[in-house]
């Protein structure tokens, strides 16, 4: 992960030191939210004594503040400050605002998130959504209509067009045969459902890919990695992509009939099949496919034989240990505690 350094010295002017820069830095681009241990893992330590000198520091600025999490069982602490936020140009990221309850939503799935980045520091990430809608349609040659997005709707009727709204890391892999990763952090409720509309949303992204993306179910549990393999080999296979492109069809002609009005040639049962898909066909890609559809009759899945496409995105689990540290940093070491344990356990293989 390359952080500009000048986002380091504008961090350093408030008095941290390069490492504490840097994971503060990260914290504020992918959670907003951290625990003491995911600076040790930083580090590389086990020890107390740089991470009781950073959260002291944060806190006597008034950068970050306390929170216990459920029942009080750990804390927790939430990077805040809009100087600080200032510096590093994310002035106006959502992880600093204070939302619901006086917290963030989700906190836990947050520091799940900043776990996972902590996992895989040395890949190149898409930090903000102009960042990762800039690079796949420059880069990747993605209309930007296949890309997720929500619409907000302002109190005086104003829309604005979000894109990733789930701020899940996305990083640029140098790994062969895939050159863009997503990823989805699994929350604490653990839905297949949720995961299942996650993909329905990334579907027309990842298959846009050509093969060349993948991504990465994280999860701090390895209950769910066999049934969402298989969700993801059903969503993506050619038979139910097939199947999903002709039932879009099918919506398409229930709503040309009831734009034009004609409602007496549609059975009830068509009329409920209409009402559903406007539901669930309401992003903006399904709306340019419409208007396609208008003019020539069908979609251009169906228009040739039904060969299945061969180049399908990847997948792939990632089981993040909350206790896993990077080899230890000699230097950092000497500053721990006397008692403190001198080597860390190894992070353990991510899932394939």
């Amino acid at each position: 992960m390359n952080i500009p350094v000048e986002r380091i010295n504008a961090l350093a002017t408030f008095g941290y030191t390069e490492r504490e820069a840097e994971f503060l830095y990260m914290v504020a681009t992918f959670s907003g939210f951290f625990v003491q241990r995911q600076f040790a893992t930083y580090l590389g330590i086990n020890g107390r004594g740089p991470v009781t000198d950073l959260i002291a520091k944060a806190l006597e600025k008034e950068h970050a503040r306390e929170y216990r999490g459920e029942l009080g069982s750990r804390k927790m602490y939430h990077l805040f400050s809009h100087a600080l936020y200032s510096a590093i140009g994310k002035e106006n990221s959502r992880n600093r605002k204070v939302g619901r309850y006086g917290l963030l939503d989700k906190p836990s799935i947050r520091i799940l998130t900043l776990d996972f980045v902590l996992a895989h520091t040395q890949e190149r990430y898409l930090e903000e959504e102009a960042d990762k809608v800039e690079y796949l349609t420059k880069h990747e040659n993605i209309g930007v209509d296949v890309i997720p997005s929500h619409t907000f709707v302002g109190k005086n009727g104003s829309q604005t067009r979000r894109h990733f709204i789930e701020r899940f890391p996305v990083f640029v892999s140098g790994s062969a045969g895939s050159s863009v990763a997503f990823s989805y952090i699994e929350d604490e409720i653990r839905s297949l459902q949720t995961f299942g509309s996650f993909l329905q949303r990334y579907r027309p992204l990842l298959q846009a890919g050509q093969g060349r993306f993948k991504l990465i179910f994280a999860s701090d549990s390895a209950l769910n990695f066999p049934p969402v393999e298989r969700l993801f080999r059903q969503v993506f296979s050619p038979v139910q992509h097939q199947r999903d492109m002709r039932q879009l069809k099918r919506f398409f002609w229930l709503r040309k009939m009831a734009e034009e009005k004609r409602f007496k040639e549609l059975a009830h049962r068509d009329l409920v099949e209409w009402q559903r898909g406007v539901k669930r066909y309401a992003a903006p890609e399904y709306q340019s496919q419409y208007e396609a559809w208008k003019k020539t009759g069908t979609l251009p899945e169906l228009a040739g034989s039904a060969v299945p496409p061969i180049n399908l995105p990847k997948f792939e689990t990632c089981l993040i240990s909350s206790y896993w540290v990077r080899k230890p940093v000699s230097d950092m070491l000497e500053a721990a505690p006397s008692d403190a344990p001198l080597s860390a356990p190894e992070h353990p293989a991510q899932g394939a």
